[in-house]
């Protein structure tokens, strides 16, 4: 689907199950293979402009099944997506301070599945550079993690301006976007 918000770049787009999950993690088999269907269909779209993709999921709130699970999909310059990873690294170990209580396993490298790596009812932040490989950060107080936290980083990485980091994100109208 399109961002209910201003996109961060052209052709940010959003994967959102029909079902009503609350988090890739805990999607049955099928949820999870469409999902990665539509990664998959997204790269190559997008490789063929000379881009990659991030896909970002922000899960919080788990207790009150409020939210739905989201895959924020941005598409950024190759040569953007290969420093990404040494960007959100630094950001959450910078950010770790604030957010943990105590001293636990900061970033959790993925590859793949990711209900091998997190158990079921914790709250995440997760990100993908393409398929294989990214990261899984385990949020100890929700109420300290920004959820627009993924999107930050992007807008650093893709080194947008300043005020773009720090204002509210706008609507932005489906007929705009298409």
């Amino acid at each position: 689907m399109l961002p209910q918000f201003e996109p961060v770049v052209p052709g940010h787009c959003i994967i959102l199950p029909l079902q009503h999950e609350s988090a890739t993690r805990i999607a049955d088999g099928g949820a999870w293979e469409e999902i990665r269907n539509f990664k998959k269909c997204l790269l190559k779209m997008f490789a063929q402009h000379g881009k990659d993709v991030i896909f970002l999921q922000t899960v919080v709130a788990l207790a009150k099944q409020r939210r739905h699970c989201m895959i924020e999909c941005i598409p950024v310059p190759c040569e953007v997506s290969h420093k990404a990873p040494m960007y959100f690294k630094k950001a959450i170990d910078e950010a770790e301070e604030e957010w943990s209580p105590h001293e636990s396993k900061k970033l959790i490298p993925t590859s793949g599945d990711l209900r091998q790596v997190i158990p079921e009812n914790f709250a995440y932040f997760r990100v993908e550079f393409g398929l294989d490989r990214g990261f899984v950060h385990v949020i100890d107080d929700e109420s300290k993690f920004s959820a627009g936290f993924g999107l930050d980083v992007i807008k650093g990485v893709l080194r947008l301006p300043a005020q773009d980091m720090h204002r509210h994100r706008r609507r932005a109208p489906v007929d705009d976007q298409k």
